[in-house]
């Protein structure tokens, strides 16, 4: 028996009872799901918007977005349907989402403030998610196919004083909810389906035609893409993206131009799998790490309920309990963390009326470590990635052979025969502490495997 070096194990940290959070402090008469925060950095005001209500025995004059600045939160123009989206560019605030009234005013789905006064930016048929700007540009997604009665699926810019549609997407189904910019491409996320096709979900905009990213999108019957970020040159999309579909990620996974891949050891459920329907909710870039948050309870198999961090090396948590509730939101205001909570949650053993504030002196901050399989001997080009569940995915060149897992004591525990593929499965193989050997000798050491 060879000489081993590297140990491979699973290691699990209970829940922390510190305070991390508090109630933000908004006074509403009742509130539901909350959307994402649009920070307006040049007001320097926060803007929540989601299922706000006020004047609750008022129908269709109730919702509301919510808006924090240097003096506190303040509400909104009544709209008679929901925000899902604000946005400042060139100092003019547009708001968008479900509702076709705001102030008692018809404005179809889209609505601008001009001179302390909410009008009309253009009828829009079905529903405005997201406004955006991007390389100073306005652009502005969501569920509709005409604007001013002209034919736009999903995607158009502000044109001087008039939409332009951002191509053709021809899609069966079209609910987009999030768009960037990645190596000079527009791409978009959200549901998108194409009648016989495969890809879904994640398009790209090249040389005047939407194309799929992958080449699939986000594969699986029951999946969708979410929120959008560009982080480290690589582009990461959130949602719900199963894991057994073929996906490369577990409600996250990341696209480098030229294939998809999972972020570290990636996230996990409740019960330390991917078996759970679960979403990540939101993406935010900040202090040079990427928050992640939505329903996950691990990150690299590192405990770090419903919000963690990424480096690019390593997963670490923020900290808090939060139940069975879900973080839908996250932003920086005045380098404090706010989030977005479900109805009725209870963070920190508080009551969260929609918004909790990051209040202890520093993030939980229990990581993961480097979570890849290195190689340690002098031959060996590949590296392991423990995708849990007994998955695993070769980076670099593997010969055909023999991968051998071993206990602590040198044991075998088990065998794969490989032969060439890129993710590969050892059945049976147990949580624990082992050694791997590959099949040109080389021997594998990790942080952890599940």
């Amino acid at each position: 028996m060879r000489t081993l070096f590297g140990v491979i194990g699973l290691t699990l940290l209970l829940p922390s009872t510190a305070q991390y959070w508090s109630d933000a402090g908004v006074v509403i008469d009742a509130f539901g799901e909350i959307g994402r925060f649009h920070f307006d950095a040049v007001n320097n005001k926060l803007y929540s918007t989601g299922s706000w209500i006020q004047d609750q025995g008022q129908p269709g004059q109730s919702l509301r977005y919510v808006m924090k600045d240097e003096t506190g939160w303040s509400l909104s123009v009544p709209v008679d349907n929901l925000i899902y989206t604000v946005a400042n560019y060139r100092d003019t605030l547009y708001m968008g989402g479900d509702f076709i009234g705001v102030g008692g005013e018809f404005m179809y789905y889209a609505a601008r403030r001009v001179n302390d006064v909410w009008e009309s930016c253009g009828n829009f048929n079905n529903a405005v998610r997201r406004f955006e700007v991007i390389d100073d540009e306005l652009y502005v997604i969501g569920a509709f196919t005409t604007i001013n009665s002209s034919p736009c699926q999903g995607v158009a810019k502000w044109a001087g004083n008039g939409w332009e549609c951002v191509g053709d997407l021809n899609a069966s189904f079209c609910l987009p909810v999030d768009i960037t910019s990645y190596q000079g491409r527009l791409v978009i996320s959200g549901t998108l389906y194409f009648d016989e096709a495969q890809y879904a979900h994640v398009m790209q905009y090249v040389d005047g035609e939407w194309i799929p990213v992958g080449p699939y999108g986000i594969l699986g019957g029951l999946s969708g893409g979410g929120q959008l970020q560009v982080y480290q040159d690589e582009l990461y999309v959130g949602g719900l993206i199963p894991l057994n579909a073929g996906n490369a990620g577990f409600c996250l996974q990341k696209w480098n131009g030229t294939a998809w891949s999972q972020v570290g050891e990636g996230l996990q459920d409740e019960t330390g799998g991917t078996g759970q329907t679960i979403k990540v909710k939101d993406l935010l870039v900040h202090d040079g790490k990427l928050f992640v948050c939505g329903g996950f309870t691990y990150a690299g198999h590192e405990y770090a309920p419903r919000i963690a961090t990424w480096d690019g090396v390593e997963w670490c948590s923020v900290g808090g309990d939060f139940g069975d509730n879900e973080v839908t939101a996250m932003a920086f205001y005045n380098d404090t963390l706010y989030i977005g909570c479900g109805l009725d949650a209870v963070v920190d053993g508080q009551q969260i009326v929609g918004i909790a504030q990051f209040v202890a002196p520093e993030f939980e901050n229990h990581c993961s470590g480097d979570v890849s399989v290195a190689a340690i001997g002098e031959h060996a080009t590949a590296r392991l990635q423990a995708l849990g569940g007994g998955r695993f995915r070769v980076d670099g060149t593997m010969p055909n052979g023999m991968v051998t897992f071993l206990d602590a004591l040198g044991r075998v525990t088990a065998n794969h025969a490989y032969r060439g593929e890129e993710v590969f499965e050892v059945a049976g193989l147990p949580s624990g502490i082992y050694f791997v050997l590959l099949p040109d000798g080389s021997k594998l050491r990790s942080a952890s495997l599940e």
